[in-house]
């Protein structure tokens, strides 16, 4: 009976192939690359902002450029850690990232209680274009980032689909930032935050299926 035994797991065993551990810094690559080609594209199709253009931007790109970058890269980094379960501890860099992220939005909305802004301020047909082509930029990040994490083990698929959709959201946003002209606290804590949180409910709602083994 030990002969049988012996020899089915001597069987198993030749089956068994290697497998290239995952390295965090290809994950990262990935999300950093397909975040370029976004803002290639966003230059290319849309244009770059004037301000920009001529090396005298405002206060509030640089601001929002930072805000959003930090982000990205502070929770694509605790994902691509994810994929290489039990590696060292849990980043949680991305939490502070998130809270100094909420400022603009929160800002906002201090500043709407205190004295409501008209409509013009928050310019909606411009607000759902930055909406959009942010959202199209998420999806692109995102799905990359998502195929790579699927080669890996998370293990909290649900968690890592919250962080896929941040960090592709705020990188996504980051890549239309230099195209969007406009500065005014109302419109940036609107229409920069939407696409962050609507990336964030779509990697809940589909990496966990995609990534799940």
């Amino acid at each position: 009976m030990s002969g049988v035994a012996n020899n089915l797991i001597d069987d198993l065993v030749e089956e068994l192939e290697p497998v290239r551990a995952l390295k965090p810094k290809t994950g990262l690559a990935i999300a950093g690359g397909l975040t370029v080609i976004a803002a290639i594209a966003v230059m290319m199709i849309l244009g770059v902002r004037n301000d920009l253009m001529i090396g005298m931007a405002d206060e509030m790109f640089f601001l929002r450029s930072g805000v959003l970058l930090m982000l990205g890269t502070a929770t694509a980094i605790t994902v691509v850690n994810m994929a290489r379960p039990g590696v060292g501890k849990l980043n949680r860099g991305w939490i502070w990232a998130l809270i100094t992220a909420a400022l603009f939005p929160a800002t906002a909305a201090i500043m709407s209680a205190i004295n409501m802004p008209p409509v013009e301020a928050l310019r909606p047909m411009e607000g759902l274009k930055c909406l959009t082509i942010s959202g199209i930029a998420a999806l692109t990040i995102g799905s990359g980032l998502t195929l790579w994490l699927r080669q890996g083990a998370p293990t909290s698929p649900e968690r890592a689909g919250w962080l896929v959709g941040i960090a592709s959201g705020a990188l996504g946003a980051m890549a239309y930032n230099i195209h969007c002209p406009f500065n005014d606290i109302y419109y940036v804590g609107l229409w920069f935050t939407i696409p962050v949180i609507v990336s964030a409910l779509v990697g809940r709602l589909a990496v966990p299926r995609l990534i799940r083994w």
